[in-house]
């Protein structure tokens, strides 16, 4: 597969890992399973010395461990707008979720400071600009998507999240986009 598609599909599980382990709905069994799966991404993507099949049994198993993560608790921000991006724009998920938590420091500091770590040693280049040329109707399309997806806005952010996450706010993240 294409560096570029392996990377997508790690960063996937690597950011389910971080959206549930900062989650309000992290639970011993979704922390288990986090903890697991970020230690793999972790060895995989800016680890040594890993052969080629190393890393794609290690990646088999944190993509698994991930799924699990999150099927005790939820994703979170970077999800919600990757949704927007996939409906609007047909932005495939794995991209999408890069394309997005690029742009996510103000939620998840250390785990982008990492992503940006990854993205760097293996010389990924994410699409710029892909919002540049939306309408506010198709900004509003794309906003609607992401805030009807409520449950992933309180497992990221709480049950007041309402108060913090407006339009305005989405807005801007998908302009930077």
């Amino acid at each position: 597969m294409p560096k570029e598609q392996w990377f997508y599909t790690g960063m996937d599980c690597y950011i389910h890992c971080i959206e549930s382990l900062n989650g309000t709905y992290l639970n011993a069994f979704s922390k288990s399973y986090g903890e697991k799966a970020l230690e793999l991404c972790k060895d995989i993507f800016i680890g040594d010395n890993l052969s080629k099949q190393e890393a794609q049994d290690k990646l088999m198993m944190a993509s698994w461990h991930g799924g699990m993560s999150i099927a005790y608790s939820q994703v979170g921000v970077a999800h919600a707008l990757s949704y927007g991006l996939g409906y609007l724009l047909g932005v495939k998920h794995g991209i999408g979720n890069c394309i997005v938590f690029d742009h996510l420091e103000a939620y998840y500091p250390e785990g982008v400071r990492l992503f940006k770590q990854m993205k760097a040693k293996h010389d990924i280049e994410l699409p710029l600009g892909i919002c540049a040329n939306l309408t506010d109707h198709e900004f509003d399309t794309m906003i609607d998507v992401a805030l009807s997806l409520e449950p992933l806005w309180e497992n990221a952010i709480g049950k007041n999240w309402k108060k913090t996450i407006t339009r305005a706010a989405i807005r801007e993240l998908y302009e930077k986009m």
